[in-house]
């Protein structure tokens, strides 16, 4: 069993027509189920009326399938099949149904070729009766042209007898057949001469002719020449031409190297900003949190307060918290917000350079300190 022999079948099995989709992961286990389903689509597609089941729930039943199917490959395909391996319902099954399936689609090829070559043939067919038909056509219709001129021709015999007959009938004297001989030698002289002097023409033409090609071959001699020197000839701006090239060759790669280190400097610099800004977030959270924290337990020590005072047996009603207290709590407050904002503003945005210099850094900590103090 090999990969190509797994997708082989797929193909041939997808070609066929087969319903299931198969994969190439059906065969890593045994699953005979499977394999007894393809087993007798395949026998159906070979011989409908072949009365085969594909019942395989006991032992005897897969065996019964398996020897039916080999038995029907045998006696109708001529194909021997091992039972064995069919049996395993693995992969090793694939080669044997492979047996099958490549029969069928050869089969199949074999069948789209015969009908691809008749189907060429009929066209050949009606190709050529068009031909014939267009050919008769055009016969019918020259042989009806023809037959009207006959018909005309035929109307005029009876003028044309009668001259036919008068000059068979007439006598010819030789003074009009000098004359007339005499005539012809003079027209046929007129045309010698007349050649003649076309021939004379034509070669005089062709003499000049001669002289014009010398004349225009000298002068493309002559361009090929200037032509030449004209490119041995170093114009006087092409230098600076070339050193202007190569300076705008240096300034492009410069100002593709600034383009990328300003992307990426603006890059980090928004990278920097979200986590300046997650920063802020973040201790903002803890100072909301924090003061929650202390309003709770101020809050939980004036109960328990309250709780005291109410236990005491013929005491009077606790008074109500003084103005010393609460600027108490209020200072706590205001030192506790002081204390996450200096977290906040530990780091600063230093605009210029990727991080803060060691001065900025020896600042914070004496305003710290003074903040302390």
């Amino acid at each position: 069993m090999s990969f190509r022999d797994l997708r082989n079948f797929t193909e041939m099995m997808r070609t066929l027509g087969y319903s299931r989709l198969i994969s190439m992961e059906n065969f890593r286990t045994p699953n005979f189920k499977l394999i007894a389903e393809m087993l007798v689509w395949l026998v159906k597609r070979i011989d409908q009326e072949f009365d085969v089941t594909s019942d395989a729930n006991t032992e005897e039943e897969r065996v019964a399938l398996i020897r039916s199917v080999a038995q029907f490959m045998a006696t109708k395909a001529n194909i021997k099949l091992n039972t064995k391996r069919l049996y395993q319902a693995d992969g090793y099954a694939v080669i044997e149904l492979l047996k099958i399936t490549t029969l069928l689609h050869e089969a199949l090829n074999s069948q789209t070729v015969v009908e691809a070559n008749e189907n060429a043939a009929h066209i050949d067919q009606l190709n050529q009766k068009i031909n014939d038909l267009k050919f008769s056509r055009e016969l019918a219709s020259e042989i009806t042209t023809k037959g009207a001129k006959l018909y005309e021709f035929l109307g005029q015999e009876v003028s044309l007898r009668e001259e036919r007959h008068a000059c068979i009938n007439a006598q010819i004297e030789l003074s009009d057949i000098e004359s007339s001989l005499d005539q012809a030698i003079n027209e046929t002289k007129d045309k010698v001469d007349h050649i003649k002097t076309q021939i004379e023409n034509i070669a005089g033409s062709e003499q000049s002719l001669d002289k014009k090609i010398e004349k225009r071959q000298m002068e493309l001699d002559r361009n090929v020449k200037r032509l030449q020197t004209l490119k041995k000839v170093k114009p006087a701006f092409l230098a600076e031409y070339e050193a202007l090239e190569v300076e705008l060759k240096k300034l492009h790669q410069e100002y593709v190297m600034r383009f990328r280190c300003l992307t990426y400097l603006q890059h980090q610099i928004d990278d920097l900003d979200h986590q300046e800004q997650d920063r802020i977030e973040e201790a903002q959270a803890k100072t909301r949190r924090l003061a929650e924290s202390i309003r709770s337990d101020d809050s939980l020590k004036l109960f328990e307060e309250e709780d005291e005072g109410e236990g005491e047996v013929g005491k009077s009603i606790a008074p109500p918290p003084s103005i010393q207290s609460i600027q108490e709590t209020a200072n706590r407050l205001r030192t506790a917000t002081g204390s996450a904002a200096k977290v906040i503003s530990g780091r600063r945005r230093v605009y210029g350079s990727m991080n803060p210099s060691d001065d900025s850094s020896s600042d914070d900590d004496d305003d710290d300190d003074d903040d302390d103090k």
